[in-house]
């Protein structure tokens, strides 16, 4: 089966490079053999096509861009020629905390009702970052958000559901055809036996990692695999929250170049 996803690159490694330099940031991107980008500061209208005509310099494309609300970012999205767009994230603490019940999930599930209905409207599809702290942190949680939001879709990110001690992989088993975004990312504790992400300290008990190198079970060749095989056709973002190893150039080499060794 022939692959149809393409890689971007999240920009979050720079920290705030990209506001400060942001051709510079593209050109090492685009050095890199990406052609995505995620992550760009995107302020008003004006700046998103300041974004995307500077992007496109370097054979660039603007993927999952911001606006604030649901409504601003899909526009963005639409504007920008992408098929899905992220509706803001449903945190815990806003509903039921740590450990959320199923009326939890519905109340969450409610509250993203009208973004999900402007998406709709506008053939693009709105998707929930699994990510700690949200309604999503690991692949049952998410089959219980996309339950009782009918017709949100899940940004996959592999880092997070691994930091939650939640196989990335089982995502395919019920919801394949759900994926709207990935987040390709990996992630390391001190000690993967113990590692609790309520309890441990981030940065020294555990973090992101480089591609290939985190120890929480995460399968980066299975992943892309599964992607193949359901025919995901949307956009695949390299993420690293932190460079670990390297300079943020280089850690965007490393982790693109540790895929094509695997694919």
């Amino acid at each position: 089966m022939a692959i149809k996803y393409r890689l971007a690159c999240h920009l979050i490694t720079w920290g705030g490079e990209p506001s400060q330099n942001p051709e510079k940031v593209l050109s090492e991107v685009a050095s890199a053999g990406y052609e995505g980008v995620e992550g760009l500061p995107i302020k008003s209208l004006e700046g998103l096509v300041e974004m995307a005509v500077l992007a496109a310099k370097y054979n660039l494309h603007i993927v999952n861009a911001g606006g604030g609300s649901a409504e601003t970012s899909i526009n963005y999205n639409i504007t920008l020629g992408n098929k899905a767009s992220e509706v803001p994230g449903c945190g815990r603490n806003n509903f039921g905390g740590p450990d959320p019940s199923d009326d939890d999930f519905r109340r969450a599930g409610e509250s993203l009702k009208s973004a999900i209905a402007y998406a709709k409207e506008h053939n693009i599809k709105p998707f929930h970052h699994a990510h700690l702290g949200t309604m999503i942190e690991t692949v049952e949680d998410a089959e219980k958000m996309l339950k009782y939001a009918q017709g949100l879709y899940l940004l996959l990110d592999t880092g997070h559901l691994a930091a939650a001690r939640s196989n990335a992989l089982k995502a395919f088993d019920k919801l394949g055809d759900k994926i709207g975004h990935v987040h390709l990312k990996d992630f390391t504790a001190k000690d993967p036996k113990i590692w609790n992400h309520r309890k441990n300290k981030w940065g020294e008990e555990g973090r992101f990692e480089e591609l290939g190198k985190g120890n929480m079970g995460l399968d980066v060749k299975a992943i892309l695999k599964a992607l193949e095989s359901v025919g995901y056709d949307g956009w695949v973002s390299v993420e690293q929250d932190q460079a670990t190893h390297h300079s943020p150039a280089e850690t965007a080499k490393v982790n693109i170049e540790y895929i094509k060794s695997i694919m």
